[in-house]
C-alpha cells in the first residue's frame, strides 16, 4: 500500500515539474512577443507587467505544490522505514522453529594422481582435478564444484575471451606461482617489488654526503647526496599447450599436476635466462641481465682467473679467494655463490676431493668445513663460508675468457617487478575440432640489473672469469 502511494506521489510530482517547465517556456515566448508555437502575439492590451505578475503567481503556486508533494513522499518513506524496523524486532523476538539439522556430508578425497611437492595437499590436488573435470562437462564434478568451491566456481563461466577461454581455478594458479618460486632462482634472489602500472620508477642512490676534518672556527663544506631513477617496464611472458579432452576426463589430477609443473618449469627457466643471460634483445623480452657485467664498463667487478686457468677444472682456490676478496664488505653477509651444477661438480667439488693444498690452507677447511660432510650432502651447501646456488641457465661449460661463477648479493644488484598475479586461462573452443583444450599462462614482469659497479669500484656482485 505504501509503495503504491509513493508511486502516485512521484507521478504527481513529475506532472507538477512538467507544468513548471511549460511555464518557463511561456515566459521566454512572451519576452520575445511570440506565442509558444512561434506565432506573433495578437493585440497589445495586456501589459508586460501584468503578464509577468500572473506567470509568477502561477509559478509560486506550482512550487508550493511540489514542496508539499515532496514532504508527503518523505513522510510515506519514513513510515515504511519505521514499519520495517518494527518487523525486524518482531522477527528477532519470535521463537525459532525446531528443525532437524542436516548431517554434514563426509566425502572421500581422491588422491589418484597426487604428487607430493606439486600441490600443497591432496585436498588442493582434488579441488583442481574436480575443477578440470567440471570444466569439460562432467555433471558430478560440476555439482561437486557448486557444493564445495562456492564463489570460485563462477570463474568457469565468466571472463570469456575471444577464444572462448575462461579463468582457471585459483588453487591451480597459486600452485604454479609457488612452483615458479621453487624451481627458479631469480624470483628468490632479486629485490622484488609490485608494479601498480605498466611503468615503475624506483630511486637508486649514487653518492652520499661527504665528511671533512676541520680545524677550529673553520666553515663546514656542504655536500648533497645524489640519486638516479631505475625504470621498469612490464613485459609479457607467456606459455601455452594443448591437452586431449579424454586425458583430462580420465586423469584430471594427474593432468593438473603435470600442467602445473610444466608451466612452472618453463616460466621459471625463461625468467632465470633473462635475469642471468639477458642481452636486451627480444629473445629475453628486452631484459639486460647479469651478463652485462662483462660489457667493459664494470671491470672492477670482474676477477680473472690466474694465467693458464682456462677451464673450470683448472680453477684453483686462489681464483675463488681473489673473487671473494673483491666483493664489498656491505654485501658479504648476504651473499651467495651462483654457478651451474656442472661448474660446481667439476671445479668446487673437485677441490673438495683434493687431498693436497692450494693457496693458503687445506681445501677442506677453505671449502666450508669438513670435506666428508660436504660431499655426503651431495647438493650445494656452502663454499668459503657462503651458500652455493645452482643456476641451470648459466653456462655449463664456460670457455676461455667467459664467466664461470658469480658471488654477491643479487638483491642489491637488481630489481624484479611484477605487474600482476599470474593469469592462467583455458579455451575449449580454440581446438574444438581436435577435441582438445588449450591452456595458457601469462606473467607480466620486468628485471632491471642496475648496480654492477664501475671501472674503479666493485659492485655488490663479482664475476669469476676464466683466463
Amino acid at each position: 500500500m505504501a509503495a503504491s502511494r509513493v508511486k502516485e506521489l512521484l507521478d504527481e510530482l513529475a506532472s507538477t515539474l512538467a507544468e513548471l517547465g511549460m511555464l518557463d517556456e511561456e515566459g521566454v515566448a512572451e519576452e520575445a512577443a511570440e506565442n509558444t508555437d512561434g506565432t506573433p502575439v495578437e493585440g497589445g492590451e495586456r501589459s508586460a507587467v501584468e503578464a509577468v505578475e500572473a506567470r509568477q503567481a502561477k509559478y509560486d503556486a506550482l512550487l508550493a505544490r511540489a514542496e508539499r508533494i515532496k514532504a508527503a513522499i518523505a513522510k510515506e518513506e519514513a513510515a515504511a522505514s519505521r514499519k520495517a524496523e518494527l518487523l525486524k524486532v518482531l522477527n528477532r523476538a519470535a521463537p525459532v522453529e525446531a528443525t532437524e539439522m542436516a548431517k554434514p556430508r563426509i566425502e572421500p578425497i581422491s588422491t589418484r594422481g597426487y604428487k607430493p611437492g606439486v600441490f600443497e595437499s591432496p585436498e588442493v590436488a582434488n579441488r583442481c582435478g574436480m575443477w578440470l573435470k567440471a570444466h569439460f562437462g562432467d555433471r558430478q564434478a560440476r555439482q561437486w564444484c557448486s557444493d564445495h568451491l562456492g564463489a570460485e566456481y563462477r570463474d568457469m563461466g565468466g571472463q570469456v575471451n575471444a577464444l572462448g577461454g575462461n579463468l582457471v581455478f585459483e588453487d591451480f594458479s597459486n600452485t604454479i606461482i609457488r612452483l615458479v618460486e621453487k624451481f627458479g632462482v631469480a624470483m628468490n634472489v632479486f629485490q622484488n617489488v609490485t608494479m601498480s602500472s605498466d611503468t615503475l620508477l624506483v630511486p637508486r642512490r649514487l653518492t652520499g654526503v661527504t665528511s671533512y676534518w676541520l680545524g677550529e672556527n673553520s666553515t663546514i663544506t656542504t655536500s648533497d647526496p645524489t640519486a638516479t631513477m631505475v625504470q621498469l617496464v612490464a613485459k609479457k611472458l607467456a606459455c601455452a599447450t594443448k591437452v586431449s579432452n579424454e586425458l583430462l576426463a580420465d586423469n584430471a589430477i594427474s593432468v593438473a599436476s603435470w600442467l602445473a609443473q610444466e608451466y612452472a618449469t618453463s616460466l621459471s627457466a625463461a625468467i632465470d635466462d633473462a635475469a642471468f643471460n639477458g642481452t636486451g634483445t627480444s629473445t629475453y623480452g628486452g631484459i639486460r641481465g647479469l651478463a652485462q657485467i662483462d660489457d667493459g664498463t664494470h671491470t672492477a667487478s670482474i676477477q680473472s682467473a690466474a694465467t693458464g686457468n682456462t677451464t673450470i677444472a683448472s680453477l684453483d682456490i686462489d681464483d675463488y679467494l681473489a673473487c671473494l676478496a673483491k666483493l664489498p664488505r656491505y654485501a658479504i653477509g648476504t651473499s651467495a655463490w651462483y654457478m651451474h651444477p656442472s661448474v660446481y661438480h667439476n671445479s668446487v667439488q673437485r677441490m673438495m676431493l683434493s687431498s693436497g693444498t692450494a693457496g693458503s690452507g687445506t681445501i677442506g677447511a677453505l671449502a666450508g668445513g669438513n670435506t666428508a660432510q660436504n660431499l655426503a650432502q651431495g647438493t650445494p651447501n656452502t663454499f668459503l663460508g657462503l651458500p652455493v646456488v645452482w643456476v641451470l641457465k648459466m653456462t655449463a661449460a664456460p670457455t676461455t675468457g667467459t664467466i664461470a661463477a658469480y658471488v654477491g648479493d643479487l638483491s642489491l644488484a637488481g630489481i624484479m617487478a611484477v605487474k600482476s598475479d599470474m593469469q592462467v586461462a583455458t579455451s575449449a573452443d580454440r581446438y574444438f575440432e581436435a577435441d582438445q583444450t588449450a591452456f595458457r599462462a601469462i606473467q607480466r614482469l620486468d628485471i632491471n640489473v642496475h648496480s654492477l659497479g664501475s671501472t674503479t669500484e666493485a659492485g655488490p656482485v663479482v664475476a669469476l672469469k676464466l683466463a
